[in-house]
């Protein structure tokens, strides 16, 4: 059975990557034969199907050379890209497809392919790894802050307070796209939504969304990788000791909490390691220089292997974000090492960080509730241990690949269902 697997990039760009890669392997260990849809990148991981792939525009170039000519280039490919479209033809035309699995497909490949494949009697359904159906911008953050002023379908409100890059043409242009997909019912044409976290099910219910369309659905991991890794680890050769740190990963970001979590260190016996780019890595760069802050290190981008090896030998984990977070494969991985995780008590953190189970919660922001919940944990190894066994426990049984496809089988089966019904 062929299914065609939809996402604006086919390289490693985060978390969301993570999910493709391992769903892909999942779908093809068990039989089906996946087609990859995506945009046209010299960064892609090579696939036989790149001829269908869509050129795309960099719209971060677009938005630095904001003219009349580069604002309509944006509203023609970014709302409905017709590349995207003649190339699904293409690939109908080649294949027959049973159903679509769509993950991120705004601005690149475009939700016009909902409406296409509806048409051609192909049944859909999509992993939602952010909000970008319901909220223009697509985090519910705004000037830096959590903001849900478009949950009501006032979808203005990003255009009035530029939410998207704090550019009134990049904000004016996801108002219009949200406006022109809701008001032709497009999402209505969705067979089934996934919904990793509760949070964002829940979200998606509060917005109207049809409570039997919405799945809680998790996300899957290759267990193995960690667990290989760690093997291997046991024969090579002992590292140098760098001595006690505790970890974050990920994208230096406001909304990520990075500066809240420096502030809550300093002036601690905690050595704070920091893996990861992002817009905001210069600004921290200045700031724990210009305050001489000696106990935090940027170590800047890294590899797979050097993240697990971080991992491996850190106390713990943070994970102090600001915002609503999905459901981040930076805790599951850390707890898959046997380490638990200092979380903010947001978004779909809770749903991984159970506290006083697999870590410590705080109150997204509270810098000084941080550091408490930060020096607990540095001065109790116990409970370090402790915490970080159930913590992977919690993370096998939620990540494993048997218990995400007996979840996936069961949505593929249901859309058999419907077709039969409808048929009937």
């Amino acid at each position: 059975m062929k299914l065609l697997l939809v996402n604006w990039s086919w390289y490693a760009t985060g978390g969301d990557w993570t999910y493709i890669e391992n769903i892909h392997k999942l779908y093809e260990k068990h039989g089906y034969e996946v087609i990859p849809f995506s945009t046209h990148n010299k960064k892609n991981t090579f696939s036989p199907y790149s001829k269908y792939f869509v050129s795309a525009y960099d719209f971060k170039e677009l938005n630095k050379h904001k003219t009349i000519s580069n604002g309509i280039k944006a509203l023609r490919t970014s709302v409905v890209s017709s590349d995207a479209l003649n190339k699904l033809d293409r690939i109908l035309e080649k294949h027959d497809i049973k159903f679509a699995h769509l993950h991120n497909i705004h601005h690149y490949i475009t939700p016009a392919i909902v409406e296409k494949l509806h048409k051609k009697g192909i049944k859909i359904i999509w992993t939602l790894h952010d909000y970008k159906i319901i909220c223009p911008e697509n985090s519910f953050v705004s000037k830096g802050k959590v903001c849900e002023k478009c949950m009501d379908g006032s979808f203005y409100h990003c255009a009035i307070n530029k939410c998207k890059k704090n550019s009134l043409l990049a904000s004016a242009l996801a108002t219009f796209e949200a406006y022109y997909y809701h008001k032709k019912n497009t999402y209505h044409l969705v067979d089934f939504y996934l919904c990793p976290s509760r949070f964002i099910l829940n979200k998606f219910l509060q917005f109207g969304f049809d409570k039997n369309k919405m799945l809680l659905s998790g996300l899957c991991y290759d267990i193995s990788l960690v667990d290989n890794f760690i093997e291997r680890s046991k024969s090579a050769p002992t590292p140098p000791n760098t001595g006690k740190y505790i970890l974050y990963v990920g994208r230096l970001e406001d909304i990520k909490g990075v500066k809240t979590l420096i502030e809550a260190v300093r002036g601690t016996d905690i050595h704070l390691k920091i893996a990861g780019r992002g817009n905001a890595e210069e600004s921290l760069t200045n700031y724990i220089q210009t305050e001489h802050i000696s106990n935090v290190e940027l170590l800047g981008f890294k590899k797979k292997d050097d993240i697990f090896e971080l991992t491996q030998h850190a106390s713990f984990g943070v994970c102090p974000s600001e915002w609503y977070e999905n459901y981040p494969f930076s805790v599951s991985e850390t707890f898959l090492f046997s380490k638990p995780v200092v979380g903010a008590n947001i978004g779909g953190i809770p749903e991984l960080v159970i506290n006083e189970q697999t870590g410590l919660l705080f109150e997204a922001g509270n810098q000084s509730q941080l550091r408490e919940k930060l020096l607990r944990l540095w001065n109790d190894d116990e409970l370090v241990k402790k915490l970080g066994e159930q913590a992977r426990k919690h993370s096998y049984d939620l990540f494993n690949y048997e218990t995400h496809w007996n979840t996936i089988n069961s949505v593929i089966q249901k859309l058999d269902l419907k077709a039969d019904l409808i048929s009937a």
